[in-house]
């Protein structure tokens, strides 16, 4: 059986759009920074990646998504994305505009269930054109409550993606396994 979008429940149920595992990493020893550095984006204009297990080495670390352009991490202020999010029994909305990074979990615990999610990362392989993302997380906070978040964003700047980098807020990736795909168009 072919892994595919539709399978997974995220074309709507068109059948299209087959995942090509390009690359796996998966980090036992902390890291400062986990970098996917080569997404085949000639190949791919379309990503998805899945992490599992994913924990900072500090606790009430943030998890961040930044783009790579020409091989080197974009740190200029044209991210932007916005969040919906339930924590506990509490929902709230955080919106990002002209950021250094995209935040894709908030006060993710050091010692609790691990954070996983998956990422839908689209125009990596334009020029011309945005590169957006969709994500979908969940994982249990600092404070032992049960978080989820559904987010988008963009980078506001049209460039060919060529790089995808992870990082906390502050000290190492402790932990967690990253899996890249490109999206195969039919």
């Amino acid at each position: 059986m072919t892994l595919s979008l539709a399978r997974l429940g995220l074309m709507g149920g068109i059948a299209s759009g087959d995942l090509k595992l390009i690359e796996t990493q998966t980090v036992s020893d902390a890291v400062a920074n986990l970098s996917f550095d080569s997404i085949q984006e000639t190949t791919y204009a379309d990503h998805f990646v899945t992490f599992q297990d994913f924990l900072p080495e500090s606790d009430n670390r943030h998890l961040a998504l930044r783009f790579k352009v020409g091989g080197t991490t974009t740190t200029g202020y044209d991210y932007a994305a916005a969040m919906q999010r339930q924590v506990a029994a509490t929902p709230n909305e955080l919106l990002q505009g002209n950021d250094t990074k995209i935040w894709l979990a908030y006060n993710v615990g050091q010692s609790r269930e691990r954070c996983n999610g998956y990422i839908y990362i689209h125009n990596a392989g334009s020029s011309s054109k945005y590169t957006g993302m969709t994500a979908h997380v969940t994982f249990i906070n600092k404070d032992a409550n049960y978080t989820t978040n559904f987010l988008s964003g963009v980078r506001k700047v049209a460039s060919t993606v060529n790089g995808i980098e992870f990082a906390t807020s502050g000290g190492n990736i402790s932990s967690g396994t990253f899996s890249l795909y490109g999206i195969e168009a039919s």
